[in-house]
């Protein structure tokens, strides 16, 4: 019997499992404390790729207005430490001409409280602005090579000096985050957003890989539209322990944080499960259902056709996204989600897409504070008990080949065999 512990909410789910199991945890890695992480923010700002430093680039330009950008809510980047250092780096004299950006793309805006948890004493320090995808003074810039129409926040764009911070992670049809996802989707209007989200039906467009993929392509096209001054990116673990950060170009930034967060976050198994049981990570990560899916597309492929896969995801927040619902009411099978992001892309319906993929290869199940009914209604079976679920596989089954995964945002299966 081995005692297993799963990250649910704000809590840890304490499991009993008689059977074999292969657990995906976390690669080591060392907790920094806060002073230790700064001086890594610090390292990067002093040590810029591509770039002169940033105290340079804002001392050597005309400067009246400097627009910061900065993750929103739903992201972990450490922007109360970034913005510490880079106050450092340019200097108190500066600090009123600083303007916070906060890029939400189409996500709902902070409240004062998440914007206090973010920003920590900058959010007294200095004038917040959130971006609105449907402000109607957004700046048109121009149309990409695929047909994107770059629409900007005019603010960023009108700023004598841009700033992007952020972090570098796994992202489900952009490859990774970090980088030019601060300028789409993060300060870009609605159509530019799902102009760029439609292209990922294409295969190339997969968690971990930017070769030859289209919305990966397309975002950097469309951020070399108002090409930021300076960037710095941190990597960080699925616990948020910080790995490294790295500064200077925004191009150059974001390659060498991708080979970090390869390396950290892609884990190969030469076995296909019977049954997989993947955590979102916990909050703020399995806030709600709309988030906790991108567990899913990292490991479904890692299940042998037909298995089972158990997310485990408390979602307090609901399905989290209205489009995201409807779409699964509306279509019942991964064909029919397919047609609808050809023909009749909506940001929420996408995610709806992946949903039905994954279930086209396994059975999902999921463990959450969601509807039995909804769940049920959509073909998903609905568990208030992780081992519950794995024990009626068992049931069924007399050798059930398992694996657990605990961050499942942060953490990539890659099957190195074919399916058997």
């Amino acid at each position: 019997m081995i005692n297993i512990q799963i990250p649910y909410g704000s809590k840890q789910l304490d499991i009993d499992i008689d059977a074999e199991v292969l657990d995906f945890g976390e690669k080591g890695s060392r907790r920094r404390n806060s002073i230790e992480t700064l001086d890594v923010i610090r390292h990067a700002l002093q040590n810029p790729i591509g770039t002169k430093r940033l105290r340079e680039i804002i001392t050597t330009k005309k400067t009246e207005d400097i627009v910061i950008v900065v993750d929103d809510h739903t992201r972990d980047a450490p922007t109360e430490k970034l913005l510490d250092a880079i106050i450092e780096e340019i200097g108190e004299k500066y600090t009123e001409r600083i303007t916070l950006l906060v890029a939400c793309g189409t996500h709902a805006s902070p409240t004062e409280e998440e914007l206090k948890r973010i920003l920590g004493k900058h959010f007294y320090q200095f004038n917040v602005l959130i971006h609105d995808c449907d402000a109607k003074d957004l700046a048109y810039l121009g149309t990409t090579s695929r047909g994107t129409p770059v629409m900007l926040n005019r603010n960023y764009v009108e700023a004598d000096i841009k700033v992007l911070t952020g972090d570098i992670t796994l992202h489900y049809y952009a490859g990774f985050g970090g980088g030019r996802k601060s300028i789409l989707p993060g300060i870009s209007s609605r159509e530019t957003i799902k102009k760029n989200h439609a292209l990922l039906v294409d295969d190339h467009a997969r968690t971990a890989n930017i070769e030859n993929n289209p919305v990966h392509l397309d975002m950097s096209e469309a951020a070399s539209f108002a090409q930021p001054d300076f960037v710095i990116n941190t990597v960080a673990d699925a616990s948020g322990n910080l790995m490294d950060a790295y500064a200077g170009d925004m191009n150059a930034v974001f390659l060498k944080g991708v080979e970090v967060a390869e390396e950290l976050f892609c884990r190969e198994t030469g076995v296909l499960f019977d049954v997989l049981v993947v955590s979102a990570g916990g909050f703020p990560k399995d806030r709600n259902l709309y988030q906790a899916t991108k567990a899913v597309e990292n490991c479904y492929r890692a299940v042998t056709p037909g298995g089972k896969f158990i997310l485990v995801a408390e979602c307090r927040e609901g399905i989290g996204d209205a489009y995201f619902e409807d779409w699964m009411n509306e279509y019942t099978s991964y064909e029919e989600a397919e047609d609808a992001i050809r023909t009749n892309f909506v940001l929420g319906g996408h995610k709806a897409f992946y949903m039905r993929k994954a279930m086209k290869r396994v059975r999902l199940s999921i463990v959450s504070e969601l509807s039995t009914h909804i769940l049920n209604r959509w073909g998903i079976n609905a568990y208030n008990s992780v081992w519950k679920a794995v024990e009626e596989e068992k049931n069924i089954k007399d050798k059930v080949k398992m694996g657990i995964v605990k961050n499942g945002l942060d953490t990539l299966l890659v099957p190195t065999i074919k399916d058997r």
